[in-house]
């Protein structure tokens, strides 16, 4: 498959947004990319448990799921990693005490304190909650099965004085508009996720290219050929990443496809 062409999508504030849904311009791309035999992945922060059917409905081969830490082309699943409860119990309960809200993400459910203020956080569990009930529990240290923590932080500098503790545990992916932060296994990224598919696949990096908006999306960017920001990226993002396009609901998916002459 050396001669194939991959191309990687992110899928919040890339291909979908919420309440709006995905811009019928990026659907026409990724069919027209299909059409013409060039192989599609999903790669994004989300689990697989929420990962809903308006999105996983868009064509693609693969999916990269928790920020890297599951990995699955077609029924084959190369990489499923989990953070280890021991580590969840050193490390959340400090969280907690130090301002923050944590949701615990994994591949069959997310976890979070549901008599607590999550739900003010983080609409995905609102979701979760109306819809697919059976993916939402209450957390469990001892037991949730979790491949990443995203954080809600309200007191910024207690956080902070945490960072230095965190890191070598955690890779963490910071956004600069929001409070939130994500806490993936360490050594774990979006990228080391496309290199396990691209070692599996035989495909070289020259065929590589991707698209995405935030902090999680920065080393997948660099380490593939095209890297290419949404125009509504962060400002880290946009300084970061090797090439540009539009907005998402400015079209930029399908125009930037158009001008790598994938479709």
């Amino acid at each position: 498959m050396s001669d194939k062409k991959i191309v990687f999508f992110d899928i919040d504030g890339t291909l979908y947004e919420f309440d709006k849904g995905i811009p019928d311009s990026a659907v026409e791309g990724l069919k027209r990319l299909k059409e013409n035999g060039h192989i599609i992945i999903l790669c994004t922060g989300r689990p697989v448990s929420s990962l809903f059917p308006e999105i996983l409905c868009l064509p693609h081969d693969g999916v990269i799921s928790g920020a890297g830490t599951r990995v699955e082309f077609g029924d084959k699943v190369l990489r499923n990693e989990l953070l280890s409860n021991e580590l969840l119990m050193q490390t959340v309960p400090r969280m907690e005490k130090n301002g923050c809200t944590a949701v615990l993400e994994g591949p069959e459910y997310l976890s979070c304190r549901m008599d607590g203020d999550a739900f003010d956080y983080f609409r995905i569990l609102l979701r979760l909650r109306d819809d697919y009930p059976e993916r939402l529990k209450e957390m469990d240290l001892m037991t949730d099965r979790t491949c990443k923590i995203t954080v809600a932080i309200k007191d910024m500098e207690a956080f902070e004085r945490m960072i230095p503790e965190l890191s070598r545990a955690f890779e963490l992916a910071r956004y600069e508009d929001e409070p939130y932060t994500e806490m993936m296994p360490k050594n774990i990224s979006k990228a080391d996720g496309i290199r396990i598919l691209l070692e599996e696949l035989e495909i070289p990096l020259k065929n590589t290219y991707a698209f995405g908006d935030g902090p999680n999306d920065m080393e997948m960017l660099q380490y593939v050929e095209y890297g290419t920001a949404m125009g509504n990226a962060e400002k880290q993002v946009l300084e970061t990443a090797k090439y540009r396009t539009e907005g998402m609901w400015e079209d930029g998916i399908y125009h930037a496809l158009q001008r790598y002459g994938l479709i």
